[in-house]
């Protein structure tokens, strides 16, 4: 592995900012599931946060360690956590603030992901090869028709999904003049659009073009920023809006504005 990635660096604000962040998700999560234990949201958001740890932690790792490398282990936690957080946050926008038709129809499918996934990207982890000129046909051939694919599901179709849902849930309570449900909603889709721009186009551009610049921290402290911005607008639907306690799927409206996955 460490012929792979280069040596893990991070600044004390990347340390900083990424403990903070996964402090106020698990902060945020357990409060929520103490609220509302029975409750499906709270249970999966907390799963969010837990499945980002892995992310979110490794910027801590990286400072207290520095010039560490990637190892097996390490890159497995950090897959499986990824892998599962992609799940979860999905899972998350097809139930909240009320469950998606897609989510209806195929939770058993959602279920096997969660099973298969790490599976999956556990076993490209611990049976890849040394040097790529070791790689065998039949690990060649099961990371292009299984690997590549489980990667390109929960790396690109399901962050795009849920961004789609979370837009078509905001139109859906917007419609329903559902305001207690719009503000929340609007600030998750927010940080989810924001920050992944951030992310994965942003910051990485940066990085290579001036890897030194202010623009990078700049770029860091709203990526920080945005990345609150779900938590807070979570916090916010259940203590301020109540929206765990509103009975939505009542509404017709609702029901009709819901009819995208």
């Amino acid at each position: 592995m460490d012929t792979v990635f280069p040596p893990l660096t991070a600044t004390r604000f990347d340390a900083v900012t990424s403990a903070v962040s996964a402090a106020v998700y698990l902060l945020v999560g357990f409060a929520a599931l103490l609220r509302a234990p029975r409750d499906a949201r709270t249970g999966v958001f907390l799963l969010v946060a837990v499945t980002g740890l892995g992310p979110y932690l490794l910027p801590v790792y990286a400072w207290l360690r520095p010039g560490s490398t990637f190892t097996k282990p390490l890159v497995s936690v950090l897959a499986v956590s990824l892998v599962l957080g992609s799940l979860a946050l999905f899972h998350f926008t097809q139930i909240f603030p009320w469950r998606r038709p897609w989510i209806r129809r195929y939770f058993e499918l959602l279920l096997t992901g969660y099973g298969l996934g790490p599976l999956i990207v556990l076993g490209l982890i611990w049976f890849a090869p040394r040097h790529a000129e070791d790689i065998e046909a039949s690990y060649a051939v099961l990371t292009v028709f299984i690997g590549l694919p489980a990667i390109f599901v929960a790396g690109i179709v399901l962050p795009f999904a849920g961004l789609l849902s979370l837009y078509y849930s905001v139109l859906a309570a917007r419609a329903a003049g559902f305001e207690q449900a719009r503000r929340p909603l609007m600030g998750i889709l927010v940080s989810q659009l924001a920050g992944g721009v951030l992310a994965i186009l942003i910051i990485p551009l940066l990085h290579f073009v001036a890897p030194a610049g202010a623009l990078v921290t700049i770029a860091s402290a709203l990526l920080f920023g945005f990345g609150l911005l779900m938590p807070i607008a979570f916090a916010a639907g259940v203590w301020r809006f109540r929206v765990l306690d509103l009975d939505i799927e009542g509404l017709p409206s609702v029901r009709a504005g819901s009819t995208s996955s």
